[in-house]
């Protein structure tokens, strides 16, 4: 099965990347490129469609495909030399995905919690949308707590979900859509008749990954001798308090393997308040966030080989 084998040797190598080097820098960075590309294109389009919403569905599935294609165009360039598009399909696939990064972003926000609350507001500023600005120690831990939560769903999970069952221009595709959610996808008066496909794209493509995150959490949580009964309870009691159909899975998992309520004033409160929010909880989110990738991909690589044994005994 040398496909398979080159499967999870890419998968597990891209992530060994990602813990020895962290993101590439910006001007070799897949996000980025996405990201310039959305920002380039979307007056063009505006100007092309009367139709804003039209518009935003033909520039979305134009950037998608673009990058998908480039990502397939890639791996059949290199695949003259095994070592080669080894490297390269790897190299591409850690940039659809984030471990090291979620550390680098969250932990100044626990660091200076204790010793300087404006400082860890602004740090906070960098990862949400919110304004942070009045929030107290206590809303400051909640929102770098729920900041690793759901960003394991679109940062780690989704994207290995995604290169699992499509290959790199699969993950390549969900990180594509993603990033044009997070350029386009505001209920706003400039972006909710434009950005409203790719909202709902990004929608559709988390809603299984969102649902899976619960589990692997709770697998997490007993592995660090946090609270997993509490990680799957406070799931079931409060994954619908959210507007989003998924960000309240993998949210109310996390507040439950913590013993906290995280809450976000005028939009939601989930959990029950347990214990304290501080820094050494969002310090636990994030060994929390590190354990579930490391199972992520042994639960994966579990089923592709599951899967590739089953297609050679009755397809081959």
């Amino acid at each position: 099965m040398p496909a398979l084998t080159d499967a999870l040797t890419i998968l597990w190598l891209a992530l060994l990347i990602d813990l020895l080097f962290g993101e590439p820098p910006g001007r070799l960075h897949l996000t980025v490129w996405a990201g310039k590309s959305i920002e380039k294109l979307e007056p063009r389009f505006r100007r092309i469609f009367k139709n804003e919403r039209v518009g935003g569905a033909v520039m979305a599935l134009s950037v998608i495909a673009a990058f998908a294609l480039l990502a397939f165009s890639v791996t059949l360039l290199s695949s003259v030399s095994w070592p080669l598009y080894i490297m390269v399909s790897a190299f591409f696939l850690k940039m659809t995905f984030a471990l090291k990064c979620m550390y680098r972003h969250v932990e100044p926000i626990a660091r200076e919690l204790d010793s300087d609350l404006d400082s860890s507001r602004k740090s906070l500023s960098l990862v949400v949308r919110r304004e942070t600005k009045a929030l107290d120690r206590r809303l400051v831990a909640s929102g770098a707590v729920e900041t690793v939560a759901e960003g394991f769903v679109d940062g780690f999970i989704s994207p290995v979900f995604y290169y699992c069952i499509f290959g790199l221009p699969g993950a390549v595709a969900y990180r594509v859509i993603n990033t044009l959610d997070s350029m386009v996808g505001y209920k706003d008066d400039r972006y909710l008749r434009f950005g409203w496909f790719s909202a709902r794209l990004d929608t559709v493509a988390n809603y299984v990954p969102s649902r899976l995150t619960p589990l692997i959490f709770a697998l997490s949580a007993s592995l660090l001798k946090l609270d997993w009964k509490s990680s799957i309870r406070f799931c079931r009691a409060y994954h619908a308090s959210t507007s989003s159909i998924n960000a309240g899975w993998p949210m109310s998992s996390m507040a439950g393997a913590l013993r906290v309520r995280l809450e976000k004033p005028g939009s939601y409160s989930l959990g029950e308040e347990i214990e304290p929010l501080s820094p050494e909880k969002i310090r636990a989110s994030l060994r929390v966030y590190a354990a579930s990738a490391i199972f992520t991909l042994l639960l994966f690589s579990t089923f592709l080989v599951i899967g590739g044994i089953l297609y050679e005994a009755y397809f081959v």
